[in-house]
């Protein structure tokens, strides 16, 4: 909905001009007002919330500019990974924050927060705005994509079902709302990116969100730079790894590397010059950010995806060997100037990081055998770790209240044996969808989908040794099905058209030879 479409509809409701005329400058005047009393006593909230409503007047003004309040939601909902704005409403008294570690009193590494975020606020008003829009004629209706949806929900409805197994409520709460919000962000995206256009148009601009995270990163690893700024946070983790706004360095390979693979698709798919190498660079800038996390599965996962990526541009004839060539001497001459970096992270002491893993392997295996149906209850999982710890485990502080530094023995652990299958469900199918669109005869939609395959691809492989629960990367994640799933459709679409096309202009071709 416009701004225009707005004062259209108030305007019906005002009859005379000059009623008109005055309820717009009072209604002027009243924005401005509560605008004003907001900002002038926003130095009492916290830097959260004064984020929030710094952003909320900003886009305002974009509304107002742009006049397309739905590609405004597009527009933040694509940089709502890197800018990481939320705020806390509910917090569990496991948490491990400073006031509770002082106190002495058991903490958990988990979800112990329920959050409000950028994407809740988002999500709100974009389906208030499908709902009023919803009876428009021509209007399109909702579509279900029932091979990706039907996982995501049996997700959601397994994890609630799993609560009834769960020794905290409120942990399983927060695990919950965190799947309902990240399932109505992804119904909202399959049902909003309904042409190549709009497409496009989220893909740029989560590119050029990347963009800035990745130059953020590379400023963090030369300066030592930190900063909290209107509730955004960027970190560093250690000696010289960088986690940027995204909370960790695990999160951040993963978004970096799957994001740049999908930057690297557009590079043979820009027209001209200019173009490409604007893609190139951020596709270079996004390598080099990566190189600052650290992070060994990272790496090890971008390698193996971006060899995917180009066997299947080769076979498919979709990537030019000159443009390849140049790309490949560019990743060389990164691994080459920081070869230092990645051999040590390699090869050096990791302090027991990879041991310790193979140890909450263990944990979540026997909680899996004890309870394989609805698990331990979702959330639970490190609340659950002291019930099930033994001795063969091995180092008790290395397991007990922490996540398993792996997404599907938590799921598996937490929700069940069938809440896991609908996961990798999930993944699986819409990396399918993505992969089934390289032979596509629209060249857009065939590098989009090599890119999001391997990126989807990415993330999967990463979840083997990532707890991948914290907001930046659980919300790219369901991104990337949404995605897929829209482009999918795209696919079909341009399927039908040729079949009904063709025909068309074949006998329009017989007529005119006939004569």
């Amino acid at each position: 909905m416009s701004w225009l479409t707005f004062r259209n509809k108030m305007s019906k409701w005002v009859k005379t001009d000059l009623a008109q005329r005055i309820f717009e400058l009072g209604l002027s005047l009243l924005v401005g007002l509560l605008a004003g009393l907001i900002l002038a006593f926003s130095w009492k909230l916290s830097s959260n919330w004064r984020g929030l409503i710094i952003l909320s007047f900003i886009g305002f003004a974009f509304v107002m500019f742009v006049n397309d309040l739905e590609k405004l939601i597009l527009a933040l909902l694509a940089v709502s990974v890197p800018l990481n704005l939320d705020i806390s409403l509910v917090i569990s008294p496991y948490a491990r924050n400073p006031e509770n570690l002082a106190r002495g009193t058991r903490t958990l590494i988990a979800l112990t927060e329920l959050r409000v975020s950028l994407v809740t606020i988002l999500m709100l008003l974009g389906y208030a705005l499908w709902i009023l829009e919803y009876q428009k004629l021509g209007r399109k209706p909702a579509r279900f994509f029932s091979s990706t949806t039907l996982p995501a929900l049996g997700l959601v409805f397994l994890s609630i079902l799993s609560t009834f197994q769960a020794s905290d409520f409120q942990l399983a709460l927060f695990r919950v709302a965190q799947l309902v919000e990240l399932f109505l962000m992804y119904f909202y995206l399959v049902n909003h990116l309904r042409t190549i256009e709009e497409m496009q148009f989220f893909v740029m601009v989560s590119t050029g969100a990347m963009l800035a995270e990745a130059l953020l990163m590379l400023v963090q690893w030369v300066t030592g730079l930190e900063f909290i700024i209107a509730g955004i946070e960027a970190n560093l983790y250690g000696a010289g790894r960088v986690a940027g706004t995204l909370n960790a360095t695990g999160p951040a390979a993963g978004y970096l590397s799957a994001q740049g693979l999908i930057t690297c698709a557009m590079i043979w798919v820009f027209p001209q010059a200019r173009q490409k190498a604007l893609a190139m660079l951020s596709f270079g800038v996004s390598v080099l950010a990566l190189v600052s996390t650290g992070s060994r599965i990272g790496w090890a996962a971008f390698a193996v995806t971006l060899f995917v990526f180009v066997v299947l541009g080769l076979r498919s004839g979709r990537i030019r060997q000159t443009t390849l060539l140049l790309l490949l001497v560019g990743i060389l001459i990164i691994g080459v100037g920081f070869y230092d970096v990645i051999y040590a992270r390699y090869t050096e002491d990791d302090r027991g990081s990879a041991e310790s893993r193979l140890m909450m392997y263990r944990l979540a295996w026997k909680m899996i055998r004890a309870r394989p149906w609805l698990g331990v209850g979702a959330g639970n999982y490190s609340l659950a770790t002291r019930a099930y710890y033994t001795s063969d485990v091995g180092d008790a502080e290395q397991v007990l209240d922490i996540q398993v530094h792996n997404r599907y023995l938590t799921i598996w652990a937490e929700s069940g044996t069938f809440a896991l299958l609908c996961y990798v469900g999930f993944l699986g199918i819409a990396m399918v969808h993505a992969f089934s669109c390289v032979h596509s005869s629209n060249h857009w939609i065939a590098m989009m989908g090599m890119g999001l395959g391997a990126a989807i691809l990415s993330l999967c492989i990463q979840m083997f040794t990532g707890t991948f629960q914290v907001r930046p990367i659980t919300l790219f994640t369901w991104f990337l099905p949404a995605l897929a799933s829209s482009l999918r459709y795209l696919e079909e679409e341009s399927l039908i058209h040729e079949q009904v096309l063709e025909p068309s202009v074949r006998s329009l071709f017989m007529g005119y030879t006939a004569e």
